[in-house]
């Protein structure tokens, strides 16, 4: 395996993950940018969101999606790692591979050559699932009975997101050899999930977008209390990181947190509209309203409009530009905005919970600007 060291160091002042402070920066315009691409953006989310979100979204209208989140994630994937290594990287190393293996007398030659390349290439990639909360992935266990293709079985414990995690995996295999598979994982224990790619063809084609969606940015007006070596604000690095497992913890609320793009979850929302109607945003709202609703407590609203503004800049879904509020409204505008089905229904969640109401009525509309308007009534 590879050396684990420089992924696991921490800032010597914050104790962040060094890699963290060297890979992202928290924008005063509540952006999460890549340093090495400031027009693409992370957020720093709870992870545990991201499942039970399409599964209220399947408890509401009637059908299961599980296939439609795999495919529409799988395809952003695929899409970003060919970007990332050209095929003239990718295709000779499988090919190689394949070709040494079919001579009886290579075998053998094989099978030492790509375990130590392979397992140190994919170690890497683990290394960084783990310091962004993907959980403890390992290599599965096609790499020790000296398959061909040891690369399509994984091992993690504690994945961030079993649906999301199963459509990297397809996309990772689909990318280096260049033609399409299919995935299945499964819990072998409590919390360890085995996720196995092989040829196949996809159960669904979606209908192809125009183009991947992005962000358009405003300048913004926030100020952070930053580490002073690595830049951090220091609200992120109260955040507990543990490299072994590849968890973030967040200590004051116990809540699960990742790091991924948020195209991740927008994009699949996009294809869901479009395979199966206009009330796919509706019931994500709902869904999230549910979930975070049945989560959070009152004095997550009573600390005031400066930490509920700096809640959703520090997660790098944007920052509040205006707020007004009182016993029977709720109006907000979030500059900068991204994924706006989960910010409207984490607000109407939290407002409800402030108000002492159990249900609400929610209207929002998000501008090409990227301006979130957001209004809740009861």
């Amino acid at each position: 395996m590879p050396d684990r060291s420089s992924k696991r160091k921490r800032c010597p002042s914050c104790g962040v993950p060094a890699f963290v402070g060297r890979e992202l920066h928290w924008g005063d315009d509540g952006v999460i940018h890549l340093a090495r691409s400031p027009r693409n953006r992370m957020v720093l989310y709870e992870s545990n969101i991201i499942d039970n979100l399409f599964r209220g979204i399947e408890e509401l209208i009637g059908l299961s999606i599980v296939h439609i989140v795999i495919e529409s994630r799988r395809r952003e994937v695929r899409r970003y790692i060919e970007g990332v290594f050209p095929a003239w990287m990718r295709r000779p190393l499988v090919a190689l591979n394949e070709s040494l293996s079919g001579i009886p007398l290579l075998k053998g030659v094989a099978r030492v050559a790509r375990r130590p390349l392979g397992r140190a290439l994919a170690g890497r990639v683990f290394e960084v699932g783990r310091v962004y909360g993907y959980g403890d992935v390992r290599p599965g266990p096609l790499w020790e009975e000296g398959d061909v293709h040891p690369w399509r079985s994984t091992l993690v414990y504690r994945p961030y997101s079993v649906l999301f995690f199963a459509a990297e995996c397809l996309a990772s295999v689909e990318a280096f050899e260049g033609r399409d598979h299919c995935v299945d994982y499964r819990e072998l224990e409590e919390g360890l999930y085995l996720f196995e790619v092989h040829p196949g063809e996809h159960p669904v084609a979606l209908r192809e977008r125009l183009a991947r969606r992005r962000y358009p940015f405003k300048a913004g007006e926030l100020h952070y209390e930053r580490c002073p070596v690595c830049g951090v604000p220091r609200e992120v690095a109260r955040l507990d990181w543990d490299l072994e497992k590849g968890i973030i913890t967040d200590q004051e609320s116990g809540r699960r947190m990742a790091l991924f793009g948020p195209h991740a979850v927008d994009a699949v929302l996009q294809d869901l509209e479009a395979e199966l109607g206009e009330e796919v945003p509706a019931a994500a709202v709902e869904a999230q309203r549910r979930y975070v609703k049945s989560r959070v407590a009152d004095e997550d609203w009573r600390k005031g409009k400066i930490d509920f503004r700096y809640m959703g800049a520090l997660r790098g879904l944007g920052y509040v530009a205006r707020f007004e509020a009182d016993e029977k409204r709720l109006s907000v505008t979030f500059r900068n905005a991204c994924m706006p089905c989960l910010i409207v229904g984490m607000a109407q969640a939290i407002y409800e919970v402030a108000m002492g109401k159990e249900e609400s009525e929610a209207r929002w509309e998000l501008h090409p600007d990227g301006d979130l308007d957001i209004e809740v009534r009861f």
